[in-house]
This record gives C-alpha cells, structure tokens and sequence, in this order.
C-alpha cells in the first residue's frame, strides 16, 4: 500500500514536552518558516534530526514526513500554539524542524574553496552588520544574484539564526557564510586570486553605474550607524556609493546590497537569467564526511542593523 504520513497516526506529544526549550547541542538549532524548512530538506536532510508540523502543512510536507517515516526520524503533528513555543514566535508558517547547523567556512577553508573553483563570483563582506532580518534578507538576494559566499568577521558577523533564515527564503542553504578570524589577510590573498575590493560609503565614492565592478569582486557593506570601518575602507581598492536624491541620509542594507550586487551581476552576466548554474554549495555534509544523525527515540520511527 502506498504510504502516506497521516497513516502513522503520530500522537500530538502532550504540550509540557513541546515548550520550545529543549536542551538542544551546540551543534543543533530550531528551523521555521515554509521555504527555510523545503531548502533544509532538499539540500541537507541528513541533517535533521525531528520535524514538527501542524495539521494545514501535513499535504505541503508529505515528501518530507515520508522521508522521516523511511529513515526512522521523528516526526509530530502538533497544534498551532505548539509550533508557536517550539519556534518561539508566531512567524512559524506551519512547520518547525530540529536538526545540525550547517558547518561555516572559516579563513583557510574558503581561501582553499575560492582556488578549487568551489566558491565563484562576487563575495559579499559584512562590516558589523549583526541584525540577523538584515543577514536573512542579504543571503536572500546572494542566492538570487549567485553571490560565492557572505563574508564577515568572526566576532562581528551572527551566524544563521532560525529567523535569519526563515527571512532567507532558502538563501542560506545555498550560499555559505565565512566568518573569519582574520579578515584583513584574507582579503588581502583574494586579491592575490584576482578579486577587487569595493567598499561602500554613503559621503563619499564614485557611483557605482561608473564603478569599476568585475565578477570577482568583493562588496564591503557597513552597518547603518557608522557604516564601513576606517580599516576596511583601507584595504579597498575603491570606494562607492548608491546615488539617489539626498533625501534620506542611507538606505538600509539589505536595500543597498541588492542595488549593488544586482550591478556586478548585470556587467558579468547581462542578466541573473543567463547565469551558468551554480557548484554544488561547498563542505555540505555530503562533502565534509559529516554522518546522517539519529536519536536514540526517534528510531520508532527590524531591520536595523546595530
């Protein structure tokens, strides 16, 4: 008989048990949000570890909830007020699953990927942008563009929180985040590789329709408060701005990366359109000898930046 997942008849788990504050690992996060949830699945689904879904979402996720049935991973079907302790928000869109962070790329890991032709194209470099709408809504337009990677310093740049994601509408699956220990050597060495740096600056700069973008640039993005820090405006090869009517002092950021990474697109590719598809997202758990993860009791089956 074909399977179905409402034929399992998964018990609704009495609600002290779904309050949204599990101990979880370090290595473990909460993921929400309809397209987040679908881009979990189809690229890292040995990744996850539980799925919790509400009773609207069972037809929607079925090839998930089937998939869990075959590879003895847990899943509930519980209440809306559920999903809402368990995603710790109202923005859940139906579906909440448990699973691995994604492994980053650090300083040599994407130094070595950018030599192999793993990581292409423009990068994105954020300057202490650290709201996670913001780093949602830029991984959001890198994966529309086909930006290589989001790049940042360690102790500046958030990593992928479960709302940075859910704003992400997928992106963060397909475009890795570096976050460095020492930014300033390895932009340096990417301009050993042929990159060209390109700092933004809201009281200053060439505009960046006269800007001399290449493929293999580097977009520097500051906060919108200070925006791009002294010292990495120094390592710039130029500075530009956005030109508008000077009636608002900046746009936000997530705003400005689409202008100018939409730019650099247009110059190397005319349009997004006729962009050759994308490598294989680089160190996924396929590639990184990372191994399927399961549970001991699953078996049974705003955007201003600060």
């Amino acid at each position: 008989m074909k399977h179905r997942p409402s034929d399992r008849r998964p018990q609704k788990a009495p609600r002290e048990r779904h309050t949204g504050r599990r101990a979880a690992g370090d290595d473990e996060q909460k993921y929400h949000g309809r397209h987040a949830c679908h881009a979990l699945f189809a690229h890292r689904p040995g990744d996850i570890i539980r799925v919790y879904v509400d009773q609207p979402r069972v037809k929607e996720f079925s090839a998930l909830l089937k998939w869990c049935a075959e590879q003895r991973r847990a899943y509930h079907i519980v209440e809306d007020e559920n999903l809402e302790r368990l995603a710790e928000t109202v923005h859940h869109q139906g579906i909440v699953i448990l699973a691995r962070r994604p492994q980053e790329l650090n300083d040599d890991r994407l130094l070595d990927a950018v030599r192999r032709g793993r990581v292409t194209g423009a990068l994105l470099y954020l300057d202490g942008v650290q709201n996670p709408h913001n780093l949602g809504a830029i991984l959001r337009t890198a994966a529309h563009f086909g930006v290589g990677a989001v790049v940042g310093q360690r102790d500046q740049m958030p990593g992928v929180t479960a709302s940075a994601a859910r704003v992400a509408e997928g992106g963060a699956e397909t475009v890795p985040l570096a976050r460095l220990a020492d930014p300033v050597r390895v932009l340096a060495e990417l301009k050993t590789l042929g990159y060209r740096l390109f700092a933004t600056a809201s009281g200053g700069g060439g505009s960046v329709y006269q800007a001399g973008l290449i493929p293999k640039s580097v977009i520097i993005l500051g906060n919108e408060v200070h925006g791009v820090s002294p010292g990495m405006s120094a390592v710039a090869d130029e500075s530009l701005q956005i030109p508008g009517t000077g009636a608002v002092e900046s746009l936000n950021v997530g705003v400005a990366c689409a202008v100018l990474i939409s730019e650099v697109a247009r110059r190397s590719q005319g349009s997004p359109a006729t962009a050759p598809a994308k490598p294989e997202r680089p160190f996924s758990p396929a590639t990184s000898g990372r191994k399927p993860h399961s549970r001991g009791k699953s078996r049974p089956f705003r955007s201003r930046s600060r």
